[in-house]
């Protein structure tokens, strides 16, 4: 049965008149009686009585009215949300993001588009950038926010920029390099060094070391961490310096001072990566809205 026709007879029996009913409906009165007819044929039960004057709901109708109006409502609902679905205005989504895209315009922009959204569900995890990735291609997630550059792989995948960010020296706030307004990269020759899990983000690991060979630097690795809460705990501890994106600088810590590098290190590049073909409405309404939030 087609939900017009339930729209139908809901206006008939909300009328009982197929006079007034048909020009609720906008349709001419032959058409919608051909139609009662119909689903009266169709359920093998009279819905209506009829006479010269007077039109009445049957028992049968009586008990079906309610469960049409039901009926109808679920096909409303239904509509709307395949609707908003289409639209991405509703949904759910999955995002693994590193830890350097946890600046304030990101948790901003999360928080706006949750509160513009109320339909859809953001599940958001921490991960490094080969979990992020392990977890794309494994569809464990729909969305990663990762480091990139050109040395990685990802033929298989499909990317676009979000933000780039530079790194920072991360040191002790009585460390001998905190009175520099800038910090030479050749000050890194074997000092104390904390370093991030190499599994973690192996190409921009290996990024850094070579440039920090090229400069002549050797770091001396006394640690490392796995989290970058840890770096800066150590860190703000006296146990060394460290590497970090400028955004770890908005998280602010007693004892830690940071510092900006002269001298060539890799970009942190920070795109946004999904699978190959699965790009959805939601998924390109966050992608948009999360870069209009980045700093100019």
């Amino acid at each position: 049965m087609r939900f017009r026709k339930l729209n139908y007879f809901i206006t008939v029996a909300e009328e009982l008149h197929f006079g007034r009913a048909a020009a609720r409906l906008h349709i001419a009165q032959p058409p919608l009686s051909q139609q009662i007819k119909a689903i009266e044929d169709e359920l093998g039960a009279v819905l209506f009585e009829r006479s010269s004057q007077k039109v009445s709901l049957t028992p049968a109708g009586e008990a079906f009215l309610p469960q049409a109006r039901a009926l109808l409502q679920t096909w409303e609902k239904i509509q709307e949300q395949v609707r908003s679905v289409a639209n991405g205005t509703a949904g759910n989504l999955s995002l693994g993001f590193v830890w350097a895209a946890g600046t304030p315009h990101f948790s901003k922009g999360i928080a706006q588009f949750k509160q513009d959204n109320p339909s859809v569900t953001l599940n958001l995890e921490e991960m490094t950038t080969t979990h992020a990735l392990d977890a794309l291609r494994t569809e464990k997630i729909d969305l990663a926010m990762v480091f990139l550059n050109p040395l990685m792989d990802i033929t298989d995948l499909e990317h676009q920029n979000y933000e780039t960010q530079q790194h920072l020296l991360a040191l002790p706030e009585n460390h001998a390099l905190a009175q520099k307004e800038r910090v030479p990269l050749s000050d890194l020759h074997q000092l104390p060094f904390i370093s991030f899990v190499r599994q973690a983000h192996p190409s921009l690991y290996d990024q850094i070391m070579h440039a920090l060979h090229t400069a002549g630097v050797e770091p001396n690795i006394v640690q490392i961490a796995r989290l970058t809460q840890t770096t800066r705990t150590l860190v703000a501890a006296g146990v060394g310096v460290a590497l970090v994106p400028e955004s770890t600088q908005f998280d602010q810590r007693e004892g830690l001072t940071y510092r900006p590098i002269d001298g060539v290190l890799p970009e942190l590049d920070i795109h946004f990566v999904w699978r190959k073909n699965s790009l959805t409405p939601l998924m390109e309404r966050l992608i948009t809205h999360l870069q209009t939030q980045v700093p100019k």
